[in-house]
């Protein structure tokens, strides 16, 4: 039987996925193990070394799978199409400075390598759609740049110790091996994620080059080509190799794993199931059950655009047969998916970069996360409600079992064991790998997972497969990162910014907000979060503390803050990967689905900016207030603050559907006013507050005595 060249890169691809699985795993037993003591092995003892393999990893994965897939990732002509030939224009310049250096230098081959490596990754996607043929070549150029990946890790590999002696004065091979590593992380995100991030990256990496052409106080006197090389690829905790990719490293790739490996045997199905149960005959059912679909598997997923589409894919028809028109039921998925970035204990690449960068316990996110993801919910449910009470949804007529089984409970089991292991003191990969050895024995045991255990190596694999796109974008970020401390750029922003808001934590908050809405619009959540904090956070961080914020609740409700803004990016149009895999579902367009999805849940825009409006707005996170207060405070303060933004939530809920009960539409007039009312709950003012409450109740007593005096008189 003859195999034809994608069937070889298939098993190739599988075979390179499986060892990398197994090497994440590795390194946690390694340093227990009798190899560490005797030998020192570079990728498996040198934090640098083991960060660049798993670069490796995601880049020769990635463009083996371009090649296997063909036009899966290809562009169109369009919007993304001419943004990526921006793109592929800004990288030139960058790209034409390390070659005209090579050349200067008297490398000619290194300088043919860069432009070569340049075409292959950003040049070639945008001429795809011209022509068929070259559409052709460009996957097969994918599989060269595949091969090609190999050769800057291996120079790396070998040449350590060497290049960081080097950094300032760096050889012909260093620069052309560190800049095409660079082109093919760009390549990389333009082709699974889009061209936003990379051109970020690039504008970033231009500022650094050309700053002695800005006014002041954006002015610096400019770095040269093989400086900013250096930086990025040769020295210790380089920009592809820092802080916020080791976050991918010994965080995401465990948990991309663990969703594999669950999704293989069958843990989704179970859950599914379970939600199920709570079907019966109730209109507003479908909307309910995607919700706790969103929750559980957001509980061990992480991924919003995964979990969207497994909901899709399981709750479409459920939705069709309760009459809910197309567009509305995608919206209502796509934000019940996207809960899966803010649930517990998995909350998204962003939550371990806030990690890393305050330095606090993974714990401590997870507890100030559980009231905004639980006020996501609410929101989401609240609009089904009163959505399904005015539309005249149909009861859902699906056969389902009625009695609770004991077995509901085994897609739980990874989460507590989470859970529980880090609240013991584990670190989170060895936690998570507990949790995934867990439920492979939990599998064997259970007559119905056993036959899955056959599909066990598929599920690493596939788990690998969902590293590619997140592991990009969290190394892209790192690059933005870097090149922003290298300028000093987080500085001069953080003295402009608070010249520009004069000492207004309200302008602060608005401008932060309406910043990271606007990242989001192009960057994936995890580097708006990076971008949104290095630029933003200092400033709000002085002038909450010059408010009367104690200084630890302003640094983490800031953070969280920030956090949350970015999450929203997975749902905020143009872009919003949630909202791209339910369209794909529904066959709809993704832009009106994320216009839909925006307003479904409007308070969800709400809640970020009050953490950080005041102390009292700040008690919803829950461990900044009990840090700073006594415990009989903290509880005053946190309940009075989640009564008051329910409240709010309620009346923007029934605003935003447009009804107030069954059959009972509102006025243009009333969904003004309930809206604003509502938006005065959620910001933390308890004057505000109160009379908001009366009003709100007040209207509500109002339109149901005309309701009634109405129904009377007919």
């Amino acid at each position: 039987m003859r195999l034809n060249p994608r069937d070889i890169t298939a098993k190739v691809f599988f075979i390179i996925a499986l060892i990398a699985t197994f090497y994440h795993i590795y390194l946690i037993i390694h340093p227990h193990t009798p190899i560490s003591y005797y030998y020192r092995i570079g990728i498996l003892d040198l934090t640098q070394l083991q960060r660049a393999t798993h670069v490796f990893f995601i880049l020769i994965l990635g463009y083996l799978l371009l090649y296997i897939r063909g036009g899966e990732h290809s562009l169109s002509l369009g919007l993304r199409w001419f943004i990526a030939l921006i793109l592929a224009v800004l990288s030139l310049i960058p790209t034409y400075l390390a070659i005209e250096w090579l050349i200067d230098n008297e490398a000619l081959i290194p300088a043919l390598y860069v432009l070569l490596v340049w075409f292959t990754t950003l040049a070639l996607p945008v001429l795809e759609p011209l022509s068929r043929i070259i559409s052709s070549m460009s996957r097969y150029a994918s599989l060269l740049t595949a091969i090609l990946t190999t050769l800057p890790y291996t120079y790396l590999i070998i040449n350590y110790e060497e290049l960081i002696y080097r950094t300032v004065i760096p050889h012909p091979w260093d620069i052309a091996m560190g800049w095409t590593i660079t082109l093919m992380l760009f390549g990389i995100v333009l082709r699974y994620i889009g061209p936003e991030l990379p051109i970020l990256t690039n504008i970033f990496i231009l500022y650094n080059i050309y700053g002695y052409m800005l006014p002041r106080p954006w002015y610096h006197p400019g770095f040269d080509i093989d400086f900013l090389v250096a930086k990025i690829y040769s020295e210790t905790e380089g920009a592809l190799f820092g802080i916020i990719t080791n976050v991918s490293l010994i965080y995401i790739a465990y948990f991309t794993i663990l969703a594999g490996v669950l999704a293989a045997l069958g843990y989704g199905d179970i859950l599914a199931r379970a939600f199920f149960t709570l079907l019966g005959r109730d209109p507003a059912s479908p909307g309910r059950v995607s919700v706790g679909l969103g929750l559980g598997m957001g509980m061990i997923s992480g991924s919003g655009a995964a979990d969207t589409a497994f909901i899709g894919s399981t709750m479409r028809h459920i939705f069709k047969a309760a009459g809910y028109p197309d567009l509305t039921a995608a919206g209502i998925m796509a934000n019940a998916g996207t809960l899966a970035i803010i649930t517990p204990p998995i909350l998204g690449a962003a939550a371990f970069v806030m990690v890393e960068i305050l330095n606090i316990p993974y714990t401590w996110v997870i507890i100030m996360a559980i009231v905004p993801a639980l006020l996501y919910v609410l929101s989401i449910l609240l609009y089904n409600e009163y959505y399904v009470r005015g539309a005249n949804i149909r009861p859902v007529d699906v056969q389902v079992t009625r009695r609770f089984n004991i077995r509901f409970l085994i897609p739980f089991v990874p989460v507590i064991t989470i859970l529980s292991l880090i609240f013991q003191g584990y670190t989170v990969r060895l936690a998570v790998t507990i949790a995934l050895i867990a439920s492979i024995i939990l599998a064997l045991l259970d007559k119905e997972l056993r036959p899955n255990i056959r599909n066990l190596p598929n599920g690493f694999v596939n788990g690998i497969r969902l590293l590619i796109p997140i592991g990009a974008s969290i190394t892209a970020a790192n690059v933005i990162m870097a090149m922003v401390v290298v300028s000093g750029l987080h500085q001069k922003f953080t003295l402009a910014l608070l010249s520009l808001l004069g000492g207004n934590l309200a302008y602060a908050i608005i401008f932060a907000s309406v910043f990271s809405l606007i990242l989001g619009l192009g960057v994936p959540p995890t580097a708006t979060y990076v971008l949104s904090s290095v630029l933003t956070a200092p400033a709000i961080v002085k002038l909450a503390v010059a408010s009367g914020i104690p200084e630890t609740v302003a640094l983490l409700a800031t953070h969280m803050f920030l956090f949350y803004m970015a999450m929203l990016a997975d749902i905020t149009p143009p872009v919003g990967l949630s909202n791209f895999a339910i369209a794909a579902i529904y066959n709809l367009n993704p832009i009106r689905v994320g216009v839909k999805a925006a307003l479904v849940a409007i308070p969800k825009y709400l809640y970020a900016p009050s953490i950080i409006w005041s102390y009292w707005g700040a008690s919803i996170l829950i461990l900044p207030i009990a840090l700073t207060a006594s415990m009989q405070e903290t509880i005053l303060l946190v309940t009075t603050r989640l009564a008051a933004i329910i409240a709010g939530t309620w009346f923007i809920s029934m605003a935003n559907a447009g009804y107030y009960g069954r059959n009972k539409p509102l006025p243009l007039l009333g969904k003004i006013l309930l809206y604003i009312f509502g938006t005065m709950l959620i910001i933390p003012s308890e004057k505000l507050n109160l009379a908001s409450l009366i009003l709100g109740l007040s209207l509500l007593v109002l339109l149901e005595l005309r309701s009634r005096k109405v129904k009377t008189s007919m």
